[in-house]
């Protein structure tokens, strides 16, 4: 068995429970960042653009670059119509702008009326409730569709799944979702917990079960529902991101080549 599996074994005196929040985490892992020498070493180009920027404020979990790149990188340099609800400082958005390209359509959402006073020329942030639907779909309509969505807004479960269930069906064909953050789906202070019932990861994983809707041979109403899976080609789980990859398909089929046999 693979060591990872193996439950750890208990203390032989276990000490006092150590109890954390969800700020003690983040901080716990902030570490100095010297954005040259970072730059210079980086591995993929979304990596190469945060880490030289140094207009408005922007900060991300490190290896959330490599899987933003993973998933985006074939939108460089094209008309992508990019929405990224949770504006914060203006930031994310700038950098945003360099790795996409100046064909690229930018727009940002955030409830902090604050955000209004962002003036850059090449980008456009809307102020609001990210579960306001109407909201939303004035946001896409004047965007002229969507491609990129990056929930990064108030990590809320019940917000994520709202926006989520409401955006990703007026997502283009060939679009990508993600969901940023989802470790907040374990934080008590977010409402969350380790498999607690109605978190964005319990959601998520529930997903998993309509992706594979044709294949559900018992009784039940997900066997009924294929919407989700003949719309969704994939979806990946990362440390902190999930992707929802939406592609429409046809009914999987199952073929066989070749005529050797050993049985």
């Amino acid at each position: 068995m693979m060591k990872f599996w193996r439950r750890a074994a208990p203390a032989s005196a276990p000490g006092p429970a150590v109890v954390r929040d969800w700020h003690d985490i983040v901080i716990s892992r902030q570490v100095p960042v010297d954005g040259q020498a970072e730059a210079a070493r980086a591995t993929n180009p979304l990596a190469a653009i945060f880490y030289e920027h140094s207009d408005r404020l922007a900060h991300k979990w490190q290896h959330y670059l490599e899987i933003y790149d993973q998933h985006l990188a074939r939108y460089r340099g094209t008309p992508v119509r990019f929405l990224e609800l949770g504006v914060f400082q203006g930031g994310s958005l700038q950098v945003w702008r360099r790795y996409f390209g100046d064909r690229a359509r930018i727009h940002g959402l955030d409830i902090n009326p604050a955000c209004a006073s962002i003036d850059d020329l090449d980008l456009r942030v809307h102020v609001g409730d990210q579960t306001d639907k109407a909201l939303l779909d004035r946001v896409v309509s004047e965007m002229g569709g969507l491609d990129v969505v990056i929930d990064d807004a108030s990590h809320s479960s019940p917000h994520q799944i709202a926006t989520f269930e409401h955006l990703y069906p007026r997502l283009a064909e060939n679009g990508i979702y993600i969901v940023e953050d989802v470790h907040a789906s374990y934080w008590p202070d977010l409402g969350g917990g380790l498999r607690r019932p109605g978190t964005f990861m319990e959601y998520a994983k529930g997903l998993l079960d309509r992706l594979h809707a044709d294949y559900i041979v018992e009784d039940d109403p997900l066997a009924q529902d294929t919407a989700f899976a003949a719309m969704t080609q994939g979806i990946s789980f990362h440390d902190g991101i999930v992707v929802f990859e939406k592609r429409r398909k046809t009914r999987a089929t199952h073929c066989t080549v070749g005529r050797r046999t050993i049985f």
